[in-house]
């Protein structure tokens, strides 16, 4: 008998015991809270999306660029010509770009594949711009995204259930194949981990190309993000797992789906996010699973570094930790074997 039980709350003759009754309610409790919680995070992020700070470049009269320079919610780059302006967009170097025209026109150049909502902000701000001054607005999207996908939504809705899928699945092979003890063990389930990271990049990617078609014409670029994006979230839930508990990695698979997906920007985008969620963009592995999908699909592999590295770092991270699972205890054993026999033959 437990040291806090009683004969009261021992399950006799198949009858309900106190300590049933408290465990379910403990998980009601928790359950609710997290749902309250996602809920939160979710209508912080996306209800009512406000454009914080966007970069823009902008070519034309400087008068004109310093009027565009004194909006607080616009970070101006400014260019020589439209051609500048335009490649600054495609390079993924600015959200959208303003050049006023010789015809007395304000060409307003959009990226809808990095977001519709990004985009349509560019463009309304542009117009209130180009009414200010007096000009004719001209909008140009230079990289929109697919008729499948014209909110260019899909690549968050790819990640975040990519993340369940990888979180869940990192659990249920710890859970399976026991935890990292030994090098073997460790290979093993890193072995496991690329082949079910490999299953389930193969199985979204078949269905946002083939099936729904909304992420088309770079079928291995899209594979290959999938892959890198399930090893990093697998293998860092892994890591913590194996060296610091199963409570741990439970922490983190909450950051992930109740901070990160939220963060991740995918229906607003980054500039309409608020401050706190637009800090953990950078940060998450969903914020650079999204952008490095839309990199790779609508602007030529522009702006893939900062993504690729952020995820290679918590897919690194979680191999440091099951190293030190692995290694700890045996440098600890064999710490105190030495420190025996210093002390026999002393």
């Amino acid at each position: 008998m437990g040291k806090h039980e009683t004969t009261e709350d021992i399950d006799t003759g198949g009858r309900i015991s106190r300590i049933q009754v408290r465990n379910v309610v403990l998980a009601m409790a928790a359950l609710t809270v997290f749902v309250i919680a996602m809920i939160a995070s979710y209508s912080g992020a996306f209800a009512r999306p406000t454009l914080h700070h966007m970069n823009v470049a902008v070519a034309g009269p400087q008068q004109v660029v310093d009027a565009i320079s004194a909006q607080d919610q616009l970070s101006v780059t400014q260019v020589s010509d439209a051609a500048a302006a335009r490649e600054q967009v495609l390079d993924r170097k600015t959200d959208a770009a303003y050049v006023v025209g010789s015809s007395g026109d304000l060409k307003i150049y959009v990226a809808g594949g990095g977001g519709r909502s990004v985009a349509n902000a560019a463009e309304t701000v542009g117009r209130a711009i180009a009414t200010k001054a007096g000009l004719a607005p001209v909008v140009e999207d230079v990289a929109p995204p697919s008729a499948a996908d014209p909110q260019g939504t899909v690549e968050f809705y790819a990640v975040i259930f990519l993340s369940i899928g990888a979180t869940l699945g990192a659990s249920a092979l710890g859970w399976l194949a026991g935890r990292v003890r030994q090098h073997w063990t460790l290979a093993l389930r890193t072995f496991s981990l690329a082949a079910y990271s490999a299953l389930l990049a193969a199985g979204v990617t078949i269905y946002v190309d083939a099936v729904l078609g909304a992420l088309v014409g770079h079928t291995w670029q899209v594979f290959g993000v999938l892959w890198l994006y399930a090893m990093a979230v697998g293998g860092a839930v892994t890591g913590v797992a194996a060296a610091f508990g199963t409570v741990a990695s439970i922490v983190v698979t909450l950051f992930l789906m109740i901070i990160g997906n939220a963060a991740a920007a995918g229906p607003v985008g980054k500039p309409l996010l608020s401050g706190f969620y637009t800090t953990f963009n950078a940060i998450v592995p969903q914020g650079s699973g999204v952008a490095l999908l839309r990199s790779v699909e609508y602007f030529g592999g522009n702006g893939v570094v900062t993504p690729i590295v952020t995820l290679l770092i918590w897919g690194a991270a979680g191999l440091v930790f099951a190293m030190i699972a692995v290694l700890a205890p045996k440098a600890l054993t064999n710490y105190r074997a030495s420190h025996d026999r210093h002390l026999v033959h002393g």
